[in-house]
């Protein structure tokens, strides 16, 4: 009996120290990752912001759009068994995209923005914004999802789609 009692101290000593930890921990977390793509900003615009055209992210298992409002959706992401729920926030044409995102740990906010430079190419901006929904999942969050590591995905997955679809 003894013995189940300093289990559950240790365990609750862990939990109370990892919620502490995340209390501390930033409580928006920021990415942003530029490229520039051999592309026309209305292409790479384009491309971005057809949500029916979702199968060159591989990093999806699926992608269903919920509801359309003239251009703008409601849609659903699933990656790796879990389930994002998007909404589109604003869009610009050929200079500016924004969604909110929502799941069961996590909230947050992607934008886009789009510039032309030399020799017809593209500046592609994307900034990511997440807010963990409590102080355990934070540091969940922190330690283990690669937030850099999606957006560099991301990025080279829509390069491999331009590319093809240049050929």
């Amino acid at each position: 009996m003894r013995f189940l009692g300093y289990v559950l101290l240790v365990v609750l000593f862990i939990f109370a120290t990892l919620f502490i930890v995340g209390l501390c921990l930033p409580r928006v977390r920021k990415g942003t990752k530029q490229t520039v793509y051999n592309a026309s900003i209305e292409t790479v615009y384009n491309t971005v912001v057809n949500n029916k055209d979702w199968k060159w992210r591989t990093s999806l298992d699926n992608l269903q759009i919920i509801e359309t409002n003239d251009d703008f959706e409601v849609w659903e992401e699933i990656s790796q068994g879990s389930m994002i729920r998007f909404k589109t926030k604003e869009k610009t044409p050929f200079s500016f995209y924004s969604f909110e995102m929502n799941n069961k740990f996590f909230q947050g906010e992607w934008f886009a923005e789009f510039e032309s430079v030399e020799n017809g190419k593209t500046r592609f901006i994307a900034t990511e914004l997440i807010i963990y929904k409590n102080p355990l999942i934070r540091v969940l969050g922190y330690a283990f999802m690669d937030l850099d590591g999606f957006m560099g995905t991301y990025q080279n997955e829509l390069k491999n789609k331009l590319e093809n679809a240049s050929r």
